[in-house]
Order: C-alpha cells, then structure tokens, then sequence
C-alpha cells in the first residue's frame, strides 16, 4: 500500500506535465466550448458550395450523418419534427453528410421530407476537424457558430458532443432548445 500512496504524487506530476505541453501545444485538437467551431465547407443538395457558417440561426444544432448508418437514418424524421417545431424561433439544423454520395443524400432527403439544410462533405474533412467517433454524432453552436455546452436529451449530462442518435422531438430536446433561443 505504501508503494501505491508513494506513486500518487509521481502520477500526478506527470497528469499535470502532460496536461501543460497539451496546452502550450499547436497540435491542439478537439471541439471545445466557447470556440468557433470550424467552417465545413461541402456542396449542398443542387451541386452548390455551402459552408457551415453560412447558415443563418440563434441556435443550429449541426448533425452529422450518412445514409449507410442505420441509427442516422433511425433519427432523421425526429431531427424534421425539431427542426419545423423551432425554425420560427431562430433555430435550425445543419445536416452534414459525410462518406456519402450526392445521389443516396438526395434520396434520404426526399424519403424523410427533410426541409433544414443539407451538406454533403465530400473530402471527409469534419472528421478530422470534428473529431468525429462515428456516427451521428451532434453538436449546438450559437448564432456566432460557437459551440455551447448543453443538457444531453438522452441522459441529461453536460456535454459539447453528442454521440448517439437521439429523440430529438421528444419534450426533453423541445423544452432545452427553447430554452437556449430566448
């Protein structure tokens, strides 16, 4: 037991040392709250370039999907339903479409009658940018396109990311996006 207590102080001078050089370090990576988060840039459902920060909104929730992954495709319809309850208040949503074509995009679209905008993000770069585990995976930006820390709907933690499909219609999502729009 003496060893492990001795140990202790050792462990957390390295935590500290390599939580330091992480901070001091250009290759920072990551989303992190309060920042602008970056501008994917991509083309949008008629072949035209969209940017990220070129949609207007209070609140965007930015959703990234694709039509291979059952669990996007399972969360498309609650995304609408959200996005056409709010959309009067300032709120929208981002869908960004990645390791996808233009051709299966189109046709989920039109099969869930989804009416926010779309990107589809040919070069994968919001990966990299995004950090992205897999998908979908959301994230909340302000009207500045900085990212917020919100109440997870599905288990109400604190959180910048959100991994997982979520009932994103359901009164707990509905209640925390009114609330962030006024």
């Amino acid at each position: 037991m003496k060893t492990r207590d001795a140990l202790t102080p050792l462990l957390l001078i390295v935590v500290a040392a390599a939580f330091l050089f992480s901070a001091c370090s250009d290759s920072r990576r990551g989303i992190y709250p309060g920042e602008v988060a970056p501008n994917i840039t991509g083309i949008d459902l008629a072949g035209q370039p969209l940017a990220l920060h070129q949609v207007p909104g209070k609140v965007v929730l930015v959703n990234f999907w694709a039509t291979w992954c059952a669990p996007c495709m399972a969360e498309l319809p609650a995304l609408e339903q959200l996005y056409r309850s709010l959309r009067d208040q300032g709120f929208t949503i981002v869908g960004i479409a990645v390791d996808d074509t233009l051709e299966n995009i189109k046709e989920a679209v039109q099969k869930n009658g989804i009416t926010y905008p779309v990107l589809l993000d040919e070069k994968g770069k919001s990966k990299r940018l995004f950090e992205l585990k897999g998908f979908p995976e959301s994230f909340v930006l302000d009207g500045k396109k900085q990212v917020m820390i919100i109440t997870d709907p599905g288990d109400g933690t604190p959180v910048t990311k959100i991994i997982g499909p979520r009932e994103w219609s359901q009164n707990r999502a509905m209640q925390m996006f009114k609330g962030l729009l006024q």
